[in-house]
C-alpha cells in the first residue's frame, strides 16, 4: 500500500469511529434526559362505589316494663346488667289478698263440680223411674232443670277461677323476650301505679344499627345492599352484612333517611350506644367501566382533568395529554366517562405533575 492510500484508509476509519461514538453518546444523552415515571394501566371492569356513613348501635327491641295494677313491690328478682330469658320472673307485687281470693274461687269451683255430679245422679235416677212409670214427668223435669242450673254454676265458677288466676299473674312481671336489664327504676317496698316505669329490658342477641342516609344517595342504596362495618370497640376487625331496611320517612331538619342494619351479637361483644363506621355499596356498580388509579388524574386550574398517556415504543417513549371526564370513584380508582383513552393504555401516575406534551419519559415501574 502506498503512503497516500494508507493515509486515506486511516482517515476513513477514524471518521467512522467518531460517528459511532457520537451516535452512542446521543442515545445515552437522550436516555439520561428522559423523565423517570411510574405508570398504571386503564382497566375495563366493574367499579363498586361505596358510601361511608357513621351510625350508632341500638337495641332492636327496647322495652320499658311497668305493672298493670297498683301495688307494693314485694320481690325484685333482677339487678342492672342481669341477663334474662323470655318468661323469666323479674318483679313481684304483694299478692296475698289476690291469692286468697283465688283459693276461695277454686273452692267454689269444687263445690260447683260436686253440685253437677249430684244433679246428674238425680237426673239419671228420675229418668229410670220415669221409664218404669214409677215417677211422674214433673219429677224428671225438675231433676233435669237442676242439672242444667248446676252445670251453669260450674261454668261461672270456672270463669271466676280464671279471673282470679289472671289477677294473680298480673302481680308478676316477666321478661317478654331475652335480653339484659339495662336499668332498674324501683326497689322492694316501693308503691307503684299502672304505667310507672319499673325496669328497662334491651335485647342483645340481635342489635340494630341506625345511620342517616343523605337524600342524594336515597335511590342508590337498596335493601339487601352489601355493607362492611368497622367498630372502634373491635379494632382491626371488619364485619360484612347487608342493609335490613331503608325507612322512607325523612328527618325534616337534616333531610336524611334512617338506614337500618340488624346484626346478630351471639357473644355480646357489642352493646347499645356504641358507634360504628358503615361502608355501603351503592347500586349501579355491576357494569364494566373504564377506570384508572385516582392518583393518575391531573386537575387543571380551569377545573378540567387530564391524563398523561404514554405513546411510542421501545426506548422512544413520550407523553401526550388526554383530557378526560370522570364519574364515580371507589377504593383508589376513578371512572373515566369520556376522553381519548381505552383499556390497556399506559398512564403516568408518579411524576405526572411535571409532564409536558412530547416529553421523553423512562418507565421505572408499572403498577
Amino acid at each position: 500500500m502506498t503512503g497516500m492510500g494508507f493515509r486515506t484508509c486511516y482517515r476513513s476509519g477514524l471518521l467512522g469511529t467518531l460517528l459511532v461514538a457520537l451516535f452512542s453518546g446521543s442515545l445515552a444523552y437522550a436516555q439520561e434526559g428522559a423523565a423517570p415515571v411510574t405508570t398504571v394501566t386503564v382497566q375495563l371492569a366493574p367499579l363498586t362505589s361505596q358510601l361511608k356513613l357513621t351510625g350508632s348501635v341500638e337495641a332492636r327491641r327496647h322495652s320499658v316494663l311497668s305493672a298493670e295494677l297498683a301495688g307494693l313491690v314485694s320481690e325484685l328478682l333482677v339487678d342492672d346488667g342481669d341477663h334474662v330469658s323470655a318468661g323469666d320472673p323479674l318483679l313481684k307485687l304483694r299478692d296475698q289478698p289476690t291469692r286468697l281470693e283465688a283459693n276461695f274461687q277454686r273452692a267454689g269451683q269444687a263445690r260447683a263440680n260436686a253440685g253437677v255430679k249430684l244433679a246428674r245422679l238425680k237426673e239419671n235416677r228420675q229418668r229410670e223411674l220415669l221409664k218404669s212409670q214409677a215417677a211422674a214427668q214433673d219429677s224428671y223435669d225438675i231433676a233435669e232443670a237442676e242439672l242444667r242450673r248446676a252445670t251453669a254454676d260450674r261454668t261461672a265458677a270456672q270463669a271466676s277461677v280464671a279471673l282470679a288466676d289472671d289477677e294473680l299473674q298480673r302481680h308478676l312481671i316477666k321478661a317478654p323476650f331475652a335480653g339484659v336489664i339495662s336499668r332498674k327504676q324501683t326497689e322492694v317496698g316501693s308503691w307503684v301505679r299502672p304505667g310507672d316505669p319499673l325496669l328497662v329490658l334491651d335485647e342483645m342477641a340481635v342489635l340494630r344499627i341506625t345511620a342517616p342516609l343523605p337524600q342524594r344517595y336515597f335511590s342508590q342504596v337498596e335493601e339487601g345492599a352489601s355493607v362492611v362495618l368497622e367498630f372502634p370497640a373491635l379494632p382491626g376487625e371488619k364485619i360484612s352484612t347487608a342493609v335490613t331496611r331503608k325507612v322512607t320517612a325523612a328527618n325534616p331538619n337534616s333531610r336524611t333517611f334512617p338506614l337500618l342494619i340488624d346484626l346478630r351479637n351471639p357473644d355480646n361483644r357489642l352493646a347499645p350506644g356504641m358507634s360504628v363506621d358503615i361502608h355501603v355499596s351503592l347500586a349501579g356498580g355491576d357494569q364494566p367501566v373504564l377506570q384508572v388509579a385516582v392518583d393518575a388524574l391531573v386537575r387543571q386550574a380551569d377545573g378540567t382533568t387530564l391524563l398523561w398517556k404514554i405513546v411510542g415504543e421501545g426506548d422512544q417513549l413520550q407523553v401526550a395529554p388526554a383530557p378526560v371526564t370522570t364519574g364515580r370513584s371507589a377504593n383508589g380508582l376513578i371512572e373515566i366517562t369520556g376522553g381519548p383513552v381505552v383499556a390497556g393504555d399506559r398512564i403516568v401516575e408518579q411524576g405526572n405533575e411535571r409532564m409536558r406534551p412530547g416529553l421523553p419519559v423512562r418507565i421505572l415501574a408499572e403498577h
